[in-house]
């Protein structure tokens, strides 16, 4: 078999199993004469992922610790040429900028490379995938030959950007289709806050969960859609999800109340094409006598303290009396009291119960 069609057909096997594709990069450097390659998913976003061969994982490591992203000009200079095909530095950059650019200067040639020859590929799912090629230092620059090798296989790299996308997709519309035989409206959603995927339960609440432009969802109380968006951008970084994760959505007509929940969905390192980063789920809301200290802890991310004060609101205790039930001094049951209030998204008792009570907040509590 030739090696152009054993290059192929390992390409097409990343697709389906990412962790392939380290070796897909060393196979796509050794056919140009190249001495490693790196594929970035989304170079213009701080949370962009990325995974190379071997030799590259130093100073790709170095490259995301020490904020090259947003010092890097190659990317933009890249989408500026909207070439379909691989493009050497020297169509980049001239010759007094490739010897003075600071990512060849200070990051490329003293980890050891320094020519490169990249191409940009955008994949329906909206995701910017960076092949990047780099030579050793001290070898001459890539020559067109080369080029033309790389732009051979492009096509298949770019149908198995495509591949890897559609099976993103495909787990993320699993997901919702899971949650929707469980009983409960969902949605999947992306890095970049679009909906990857909804459940019909979900589809059937259009008076609460409100489609917007672009593939968003917005809810319509403004006080739960700030807590959603909030929860999104939060999951999208991958950093500690800290925050409200689960907040209450108002009863609308004759739509009951519900509490959304946002779930994180982890993806393995190699994995670069948008999956789902994050899935909604939305649960009914019980009559207030029947939401437990222990239920109002999972619903809303309370701890047991803040949903023991919790529970005695919802009772119609006051704080004054609560504190002297449990031993606790008023201004430590109202500091409990305000983490229960930005938790779920109020700011007086009243809201909490009538929140809690399946109503709408009233007028004046909107855009908390």
């Amino acid at each position: 078999m030739f090696e152009a069609d054993v290059l192929v057909e390992t390409i097409y096997e990343a697709s389906v199993v990412p962790e392939h594709w380290p070796d897909v990069l060393r196979r796509i450097a050794e056919y140009s004469g190249c001495k490693g390659g790196m594929l970035v998913a989304n170079p213009h976003r701080p949370d962009f992922r990325w995974v190379a061969s071997e030799n590259l994982v130093a100073p790709m490591t170095a490259y995301a610790r020490d904020g090259w992203a947003t010092r890097n000009p190659k990317p933009g200079r890249l989408a500026g040429l909207r070439h379909p095909g691989f493009v050497c530095d020297s169509d980049l950059f001239n010759l007094q900028e490739l010897e003075n650019e600071p990512i060849y200067v200070e990051l490329s040639r003293p980890h050891g490379f320094w020519f490169s020859v990249g191409t940009m590929i955008t994949v329906p799912t909206g995701d910017l995938l960076v092949f990047d090629i780099q030579r050793a230092d001290g070898r001459p620059p890539i020559e067109r030959e080369a080029v033309a090798r790389l732009d051979d296989v492009r096509p298949h790299l770019a149908r198995a950007a495509l591949i890897a996308a559609r099976l993103g997709l495909e787990r993320a519309r699993a997901m919702t289709a899971t949650l929707n035989g469980l009983g409960l409206p969902g949605a999947a959603f992306g890095h970049d806050g679009r909906v990857l995927a909804s459940n019909p339960l979900l589809d059937q609440l259009p008076a609460q969960f409100v489609p917007r432009a672009f593939g968003h969802l917005a809810l319509a109380d403004p006080a739960a859609n700030a807590l959603l968006q909030e929860a999104l951008q939060r999951v999208a970084v991958r950093g500690p999800v800290e925050g409200v994760m689960s907040f209450p959505v108002p009863a609308v007509d004759d739509h009951p109340a519900l509490i959304a929940h946002v779930l994180p969905v982890r993806r393995t390192a190699h994995d670069l094409f948008t999956g789902a980063v994050a899935l909604l789920a939305a649960t009914p809301l019980s009559a207030p006598q029947a939401l437990s200290e222990g239920l109002l802890s999972g619903l809303f991310d309370l701890t047991p303290a803040e949903a023991r004060v919790a529970r005695a609101v919802i009772e119609g205790q006051s704080v004054t009396d609560y504190a002297r039930t449990v031993g606790l001094s008023p201004e430590t049951t109202r500091t409990q009291l305000k983490s229960v209030f930005a938790k779920t998204g109020t700011r007086r008792q009243g809201e909490l119960v009538a929140l809690l009570a399946g109503k709408a907040l009233p007028p004046d509590a909107q855009g908390v």
